[in-house]
């Protein structure tokens, strides 16, 4: 196929409650759109998930947008792309969010033009139909987070992810625990421990955890394979494993038991099939996370999610928990705490264009010569 001309749509998206971690809050969500055209008039959309501030990693969304413009981008035109994960053979992994938003924009396009649905050009197994969504509350005061618990277990949601901070992080979790003897819990620290404080984190044995998201400040996975080696909880890595080799590193060295996978994190779809053939030959569990998105995103990890091995339900939520509309159509929709998997071509929904156009801030559109 040959790329015509790419579209930058730089949105800001109003959150619909505040958004709290042990790093930051979020009040609304900025991303950017790339749309891909080829010569057959075909389209396909990514979606760019840096932040704009760095709590969560060095690429921030600016730079991610001028690489786009003055570098990737130009390197997709007057070239016939047989496969679209082709791009990761011209451009180095140095602003891994840049490049899966380009990645999966032009693997949706692809995708759509072979009349097939995303993960059948990725992945020649079978998948689920149907997938559970997950839940993720952020640092809240106990009472509240023991209210939406109740709500969203009577909506269906049996896997809870609670983010936690040092000071507070074993009562919350222990009273949560209590309550909740039988529920699907995780806890995310955010980096916000010291290793220092492994007799904080060590109490958490207790509280029959799915695993501990990110405990450490330091990324030092020697200190993580310290850690793991005194913790009955799984160790899940989630922004220290940037790459194939850290995973690799990690499983070298024991440094975890468990890992979260988010495409944009980690460069797109072609290292997520990498990463996810060597957890699962090393016997490394392995689920698919999120990054507060705009449903363009979020629909490409709810295909991937749908893998028969996955750990645990992903930090799959529907489109109007975060926002009062979402870009895609249908928007992701929980019913009785189960996600339906599209079945369309490529990501198998379409774009709301009105609601695009109406969160754009910014536009940008390039053509080949």
């Amino acid at each position: 196929m040959w790329i015509k001309s790419i579209e930058l749509f730089q949105i800001k998206m109003p959150l619909n409650f505040t958004f709290k971690t042990s790093q930051t809050s979020l009040n609304y969500r900025e991303t950017i759109v790339i749309r891909a055209v080829d010569e057959l008039g075909n389209t396909g959309y990514g979606e760019v998930v840096a932040f704009n501030e760095p709590f969560y990693s060095n690429e921030l969304l600016m730079d991610s947008k001028s690489v786009l413009i003055n570098s990737y981008i130009p390197c997709v035109f007057d070239r016939k792309i047989k496969h679209p994960f082709e791009l990761h053979q011209w451009i180095e992994l140095n602003y891994p969010m840049a490049i899966a938003g380009l990645e999966n924009a032009l693997l949706d396009l692809f995708a759509r033009r072979q009349q097939q649905p995303i993960m059948d050009v990725v992945f020649a197994e079978a998948t689920y139909d149907r997938i559970a969504a997950g839940i993720v509350l952020g640092d809240l005061d106990i009472s509240s987070l023991m209210q939406q618990i109740d709500y969203f277990q009577k909506e269906g949601y049996i896997r809870f992810k609670i983010k936690i901070k040092p000071e507070d992080g074993f009562p919350k979790l222990k009273l949560i625990r209590e309550g909740h003897p039988d529920l699907k819990l995780l806890a995310d620290a955010n980096r916000s421990y010291e290793l220092q404080q492994i007799h904080e984190l060590k109490k958490l044995d207790q509280l029959d955890l799915l695993c501990i998201e990110e405990p450490l400040a330091s990324i030092d996975l020697l200190a993580y394979q310290k850690l793991q080696k005194e913790m009955k909880v799984p160790i899940c890595l989630d922004e220290s494993i940037q790459t194939v080799n850290d995973l690799k590193k990690a499983i070298q060295l024991k440094a975890c038991k468990v890992v979260n996978l988010k495409i944009g994190r980690i460069g797109g779809m072609y290292y997520a099939k990498q990463m996810i053939e060597l957890c699962r030959e090393n016997n490394i569990l392995y689920w698919i996370g999120s990054m507060v998105e705009s449903g363009i995103s979020k629909i490409l990890h709810v295909h991937l999610a749908s893998l028969k091995d996955t750990y645990i339900p992903g930090d799959l939520a529907p489109s109007r928990r975060y926002f009062q509309k979402d870009i895609i159509k249908p928007e992701i929709i929980v019913e009785n705490g189960m996600i339906q998997v599209p079945t369309g071509c490529g990501l198998g929904v379409e774009i709301e264009e009105s609601s695009l156009n109406d969160y754009t801030i910014d536009h940008i559109r390039m053509v080949g010569e």
